[in-house]
């Protein structure tokens, strides 16, 4: 599952600076949810940010 989610972070990181700017997930399902997702408010979504923000599976 990591290397699906490594794999679909690298997709969208247009400029590969490691982060994703709201611009990369506009079109996305991460578009609707970046607000709640950008913890530090810098206006980018990290890996990290990602896998905190992801549902917990049973």
């Amino acid at each position: 599952m990591q290397a699906r989610m490594d794999e679909r972070f690298a997709s969208a990181d247009a400029n590969k600076d490691g982060r994703l700017s709201r611009d990369e997930v506009k079109d996305g399902r991460l578009a609707s949810r970046f607000d709640a997702l950008d913890a530090n408010k810098d206006g980018f979504l990290s890996k990290d940010e990602l896998a905190a923000g992801r549902p917990a599976r049973r």
